[in-house]
């Protein structure tokens, strides 16, 4: 009875009905699993960015003042956070031994400093020191040094260029330039 019921249903209707059953399927099981897993997903990037707002600097309620202030207020605050130039050393020797405990290897140091002629104050200006670094160490070292730096209120990154040879290995070549910032009398020299 099977047989003679494929027989009248043909190539096209037993293709038809096959077709049917796994939308059928896919309509009852295979899409609310799916659905389920992406609801999954976007709960998991919900709390991510919640977790990422709350961790953000501009979370503090002191911090948020600083944006509704006007800029030169803005500036002030920031002038008075800079080190004097006083602390350029330790803040050289921070950069070089953050790298050190995180097992990053430094294999040299390009320095470059420059006064910042627009920014006199009080007898007193912004002073740049750049330091370009190539290094080499596991990612996860070099991102940790990269975290540690960017605690460091008196320093910018400006550039970071990864390189990694063997795609197997987690070892990378890194360019690293950072911009230590320090205030210093007018006519002192670095």
């Amino acid at each position: 009875m099977m047989a003679r019921s494929l027989k009248q249903l043909g190539l096209a209707g037993i293709m038809g009905s096959s077709l049917l059953m796994a939308a059928g399927w896919a309509q009852w099981h295979w899409v609310p699993e799916q659905q389920a897993a992406l609801d999954k997903l976007a709960s998991q990037a919900r709390h991510l960015r919640h977790d990422l707002q709350q961790a953000s600097p501009l979370s503090d309620p002191a911090e948020q003042n600083v944006r509704v202030r006007s800029p030169e207020a803005a500036w002030d605050a920031l002038w008075q956070g800079l080190p004097d130039a006083a602390q350029r050393v330790p803040l050289q020797s921070a950069v070089l031994s953050a790298a050190s405990k995180r097992g990053v290897a430094i294999s040299g140091v390009q320095y470059q400093g420059a006064r910042q002629p627009w920014s006199e104050r009080e007898g007193q200006v912004l002073w740049r020191q750049r330091m370009v670094m190539p290094a080499s160490g596991s990612y996860p070292a070099v991102k940790a040094w990269l975290a540690a730096m960017l605690k460091e209120p008196a320093l910018s990154i400006d550039e970071v260029s990864l390189q990694r040879g063997d795609l197997a290995s987690d070892q990378v070549q890194v360019r690293v330039a950072v911009s230590l910032w320090w205030r210093k009398p007018e006519k002192a020299q670095p």
